[in-house]
């Protein structure tokens, strides 16, 4: 293999664990969100409560990453066809990512408290 393939895979290896990264920040994004939304964990007095809690745990893990799949599908998209079309180096481009993931998570935050809620769509 030439120099070009090595430097090249290299690349494309450096762009996914940086989207790896990201992805792993979306998805905690989600469940920090559902947390926010469902509230903190009753406290379990009897065999009742502990079966709500382990309930409640799945979904707020279940809903939480589906949230954060969303918000890093969305971001992935848009730091591939916008972002990176931007010549923007150095830390500026990190808080111009950072900047664009909490604004796409408000978006989907507030698409998912307007189907809930106001249309009770979900």
């Amino acid at each position: 293999m030439n120099k070009v393939g090595i430097k090249s895979s290299r690349k494309r290896i450096k762009i996914v664990l940086g989207y790896a990264w990201w992805t792993m920040a979306a998805l905690l994004l989600g469940i920090g969100y559902m947390y926010l939304v469902l509230g903190p964990l009753p406290e379990a007095t009897n065999l009742w409560d502990f079966f709500f809690g382990k309930i409640y745990l799945f979904g707020l893990v279940r809903i939480g990453l589906i949230i954060g799949s969303i918000v890093a599908t969305l971001f992935i998209l848009s730091d591939v066809f916008l972002i990176r079309k931007k010549q923007i180096f150095g830390t500026n481009k990190v808080l111009v990512r950072m900047l664009a993931l909490s604004i796409i998570l408000v978006v989907v935050a507030t698409l998912h408290y307007l189907m809930e809620k106001t249309i009770d769509l979900i």
